[in-house]
């Protein structure tokens, strides 16, 4: 489906759940347009990534004015109920971004999509639920964090003792 939606424009995402339409932009205040196209969607349980997806749907809604897309997750999350078996989807989502599948070289349409030899043409979202993305934390940072963070711990509580003694 073509578009005059300028679809190579990295956009700023924003999740809401709606029917019908999410009325006007959240950033600018200017018409949406819903607009059928192929995206990358990450799920996770917790910290622990799970499959990604290609899908074709419409569920996103871009601005006419400036670079918002806003993605429907009631739809989104419809969709992912629809999983088979040895699927592993989690509770939680991402909407990546879109999946240019005109990019592709003709060539390589016969390989599998994020393979070695076909990597993925993507075009990244921004902005909340990026996050899933993050690697966890190893044995040694979640050790580091622990520890900063029993600083600052210690750090707030002789503080407040101070004022405690001083108010006194």
């Amino acid at each position: 489906m073509q578009s005059e939606i300028d679809l190579s424009q990295q956009r700023q995402v924003v999740y809401q759940s709606f029917e019908g339409g999410p009325g006007s932009c959240p950033r600018c205040g200017e018409r949406l347009r819903q607009s059928k196209q192929t995206y990358s969607v990450a799920t996770r349980r917790g910290r622990k990534l799970l499959d990604s997806f290609i899908m074709g749907s419409d569920f996103g809604w871009y601005c006419d004015a400036c670079p918002v897309v806003v993605i429907n997750s009631r739809q989104v999350t419809e969709m992912l109920g629809h999983s088979i078996p040895h699927w592993d989807v989690g509770n939680e989502f991402c909407v990546e971004g879109l999946v240019d599948l005109e990019a592709i070289p003709e060539h390589k349409r016969h390989l599998p999509i994020g393979g070695a030899e076909n990597p993925m043409p993507l075009i990244e979202f921004q902005g909340p639920g990026l996050a899933l993305r993050r690697q966890p934390l190893n044995k040694k940072e979640r050790q580091q964090r622990k520890k900063l963070l029993a600083q600052k711990l210690r750090g707030g509580r002789h503080d407040r003792k101070q004022t405690a003694q001083k108010g006194a």
